[in-house]
């Protein structure tokens, strides 16, 4: 009897400790950054085409973010602008982050330039 009182308590304390230590999927600032900069993706090509074939940008103004193919939601932001020069300016109060996506033409050809605010929440993906 004493024994399975302690194999009783050894799961018990195994299960606490299991669902003490679970997992969180948690978004940091520097995760957001990487997911906004996939979601903007269809913005930036649009305005890179507009761009290289000498035409005005045609997205200016509020940043309108289109639902993802995946069926997954699209990041918040609570300030996007595409100014009309085509770059793209986003502000986040949850993350405290701000990121420009600016275009560069060189040769008839356009590059992508990332400012992240605070530097340490720019991720890899976000280029230079």
């Amino acid at each position: 009897m004493q024994i399975k009182t302690i194999q009783y308590i050894g799961y018990l304390l195994l299960l606490l400790a299991g669902a003490a230590c679970s997992h969180v999927d948690e978004i940091t600032p520097r995760s957001y950054v990487g997911l906004l900069y996939g979601d903007t993706k269809l913005v930036r090509e649009e305005i890179a085409q507009a761009l290289s074939n000498g035409k005005t940008v045609p997205n200016a103004g509020t940043l309108l973010l289109k639902p993802r193919d995946d069926g997954l939601m699209v990041v918040p932001i609570d300030l996007g602008w595409v100014t009309a020069g085509g770059a793209i300016v986003v502000h986040s109060k949850k993350y405290g982050v701000v990121v420009i996506q600016e275009p560069i033409i060189s040769r008839g050809k356009v590059a992508w330039s990332c400012i992240v605010y605070p530097a340490e929440a720019k991720p890899n993906a976000c280029g230079s």
